[in-house]
């Protein structure tokens, strides 16, 4: 009997605690997601503020071309972000209902514990406690007798408790579910304003692509514009080698999970990485000459010449670190495979991956596009050691 007691105490005690916890973890990471989608709002904000900026500046074709890219970037990229934020809602919003069955179940058995009780007390008739101490054949049975309803006593305080908790706890659940739900509504009416917008985007972006390609200043103009790209990437490796204490810290507890066993498995797979995309090279790393302006210029990695829409695989497992737009290699990624190696993809669409995650090795994360560049659909793609560009070639393995 009290070890029946003692259970239907601890459960009663730490049930609710448990569900409770469980739902906090879940909102924080839910906060963390609505942080990512503030962060990209910016973007927007930011980049619509610098075009107001320079409304009255005569802008070259190329300019144009890269202004629309951009804008059509950041689209894509919030709405990728707005999906990722429905899903998320959506699971929120059945742990939310879930966890309101289980408070409403465990109210229901709190009850007829309650009613059990009182039903029992009725049926002892009008005895009190002192005549059933006083009754007792033997002063151990008196001593028993008064600790069971000690017993008795506390469950039923507790239950009682226990009652008006669960009540104000499915109240507040409720609420929180009405406010969830509207969350989603507002989620989706964004997505389809910006989604409305898209295909116009898309349609001016085709166009600027056109008249950018015809005039043949504009392709002297990107080949510079490729060597600032190779800049602000290097800026970009810099800023991250100053956080990837941090980052490597979550990359070796996912790489555990995951049952990686090596410390350092991009170094120890030289020569052995499987390509990011098939296709032919078509500009090699290093110092290389234009075959069209006999121009001299160094490349930082490789270019990949493939068709366009085909799928593109991260080389080895890592955190994203960076999803951005930069001009000259248009949309890029960045991803940090710890020990200080990064791999970077360019010119890229469809990216299907999000900041901050971990990804496996093989894993899709865009695919080829001509974002950035007038020579059609390619894939500029990088290794780094730390802050030091390493030739692809030398680290992916045989086609």
């Amino acid at each position: 009997m009290n070890r029946f007691i003692c259970v239907i105490i601890l459960s009663i005690v730490l049930l609710p605690q448990l569900v409770l916890s469980q739902q906090d973890d879940l909102e924080k990471k839910i906060e963390y997601k609505s942080n990512e989608l503030e962060k990209v709002r910016d973007e927007i904000k930011k980049f619509k503020n610098e075009l107001n900026k320079a409304v009255s500046k005569e802008k070259s074709s190329l300019e144009k071309l890269q202004e629309t890219e951009k804008n059509l970037s950041l689209t894509l990229k919030l709405l990728n972000q707005l999906n990722r934020e429905q899903k998320l809602k959506e699971n929120e919003i059945q742990r939310t209902g879930k966890s309101i069955t289980q408070m409403e179940n465990d109210l229901n058995l709190l009850k007829g514990s309650f009613s059990q009780r009182l039903v029992n007390l009725y049926k002892q008739g009008d005895m009190s406690e002192w005549e059933y101490l006083l009754t007792a054949k033997s002063f151990n049975q008196a001593i028993y007798r008064y600790k069971y309803f000690r017993i008795i006593s506390d469950i039923n305080r507790r239950n009682s408790r226990e009652i008006r908790y669960t009540i104000d706890k499915v109240a507040e659940k409720k609420k929180a579910l009405v406010s969830e739900v509207r969350d989603q509504e507002k989620i989706i009416a964004e997505k389809k304003e910006f989604q409305k917008n898209l295909a116009e985007q898309k349609q001016d972006r085709a166009k600027s692509l056109s008249v950018a390609r015809k005039n043949k200043q504009n392709l002297a103009e990107a080949i510079r514009q490729k060597e600032k790209a190779a800049q602000e990437l290097s800026r970009l490796i810099a800023n991250l080698e100053k956080e990837q204490k941090n980052r490597s810290k979550e990359l070796e507890r996912q790489r555990a999970l995951s049952g990686v066993k090596t410390d350092n498995p991009f170094q120890q797979s030289q020569g052995k990485l499987g390509w990011p995309v098939q296709g032919e090279i078509i500009s090699r790393f290093g110092v290389q000459k234009h075959p069209t302006l006999k121009t001299v210029t160094e490349n930082s990695g490789i270019d990949i010449k493939a068709k366009q829409g085909a799928p593109i695989k991260t080389i080895l497992d890592g955190v994203v670190t960076t999803i951005t737009y930069i001009r000259g290699f248009g949309n890029t990624i960045i991803i940090d495979h710890g020990s200080g190696f990064y791999s970077v993809y360019s010119h890229i669409e469809n990216v299907s991956v999000y900041e901050n995650q971990y990804i496996s090795k093989d894993t899709v994360i865009a695919s080829v596009g001509d974002s950035g560049t007038l020579s059609g659909s390619m894939l500029h793609f990088e290794i780094w050691k730390n802050r030091t560009k390493l030739d692809p070639e030398k680290w992916l393995g045989n086609r």
